[in-house]
């Protein structure tokens, strides 16, 4: 067991916590101070955006943590779990901000809007910032993180819109600009967090990580010298960076070991498909020992005759007992 260190996106998360936390104060006092329900409510979405931030960095804490003897993963699928209910929330969210823009649209609501300006602009800017710095190094940005992004994006657009339909009350006197942006803006949270709740939900149900294949995976595994066959084969991550693998494999004697067959596998699928953790189980593979995916076309069939004995029957004229198949030995490989 060991600690791991915490993901680097833990101190974007955090600091962009505690931006967004101070300016929603600030925006949801100013709000009830110019009798603006935009900008209350405005504010109230930077509540959602704060604890969406404070929620995914300390998941990320937590997957930082050891395994224990209880949890022998650690805590790594938080982040995930924090990811799927950050996506949730942004639709729910949209929800609420559709039906408001529809009270809206039916019942006008007169609003204060050149003190809404000044505030909208302050949040806009705000919200630009930290949009930026969690976007930096976008390459390598866990799911978790990417909610988070998508969370403040939400929040940029809907600063964006507060001083769109700040502007076009001010110069045309058009209320109904406020609410119609709105509803662009919650269609578009609605996507983002449709998007992000099928990422994660396909990593909770261990599906098999985006950009891996498991016919390029167990092709590789074949091309290995003396590898025979590969089968009872699952690839998966736990928190969307780190990446699993574990596989039953035939070895044919021959020149190299058991065990050097297996660290040149190893090795091999480190460097080939970046994986994190892999566990390979060798030997002859029996119908009882595997799971599922044992029946494909990469498990050689033994030879089989009708009139050949079976190699566990015992002969008539041979007292001893029958031989137990060889037992499966497991190598557990951590690249």
């Amino acid at each position: 067991m060991h600690v791991h260190a915490p993901h680097a996106s833990y101190g974007k998360l955090l600091i962009s916590f505690w931006i967004i936390a101070l300016f929603m104060i600030v925006e949801v006092t100013c709000g009830w101070l110019f009798h603006s329900l935009t900008l209350m409510s405005d504010g109230f979405h930077m509540l959602s955006d704060a604890v969406a931030l404070g929620l995914s960095a300390f998941a990320v804490s937590l997957g930082a943590r050891k395994a224990t003897e209880e949890k022998t993963f650690g805590f790594k699928r938080m982040e995930i779990l924090a990811a799927f209910g950050n996506g949730l929330a942004l639709i729910l969210l949209s929800i609420f901000i559709g039906i408001e823009a529809v009270g809206r649209l039916i019942h006008p609501v007169a609003v204060e809007a050149r003190s809404m300006i000044w505030v909208a602009g302050l949040g806009l800017l705000v919200n630009l910032a930290v949009a930026v710095w969690l976007h930096i190094g976008s390459h390598e940005k866990t799911l978790n993180e990417e909610s988070a992004f998508w969370h403040v994006l939400g929040d940029l657009g809907a600063s964006l819109a507060a001083v769109a339909a700040a502007g076009l009350i001010l110069w045309k006197d058009w209320l109904w600009a406020d609410p119609v942006l709105s509803l662009v803006i919650a269609a578009v949270i609605t996507a983002a967090g449709a998007r992000v709740m099928r990422k994660s939900g396909h990593i909770l149900v261990e599906g098999t990580p985006e950009g891996v294949t498991i016919e390029s995976v167990r092709g590789a595994m074949l091309a290995t010298g003396q590898v025979r066959g590969v089968h009872d084969l699952h690839v998966w991550t736990m928190n969307g960076r780190d990446l699993y693998l574990s596989a039953h494999v035939d070895i044919a004697a021959g020149a190299a070991s058991e065990k050097e067959v297996t660290a040149v596998l190893a090795k091999s699928l480190s460097r080939d498909f970046r994986m994190d953790h892999i566990t390979l189980q060798v030997g002859q593979c029996m119908d009882d020992d595997c799971l599922n995916n044992c029946e494909d076309a990469s498990r050689l069939a033994a030879p089989a005759s009708d009139k050949a004995p079976s190699p566990t029957a015992p002969s008539p004229t041979d007292p001893s007992p029958p031989r137990s198949p060889p037992s499966a030995r497991a190598s557990g490989l951590k690249a």
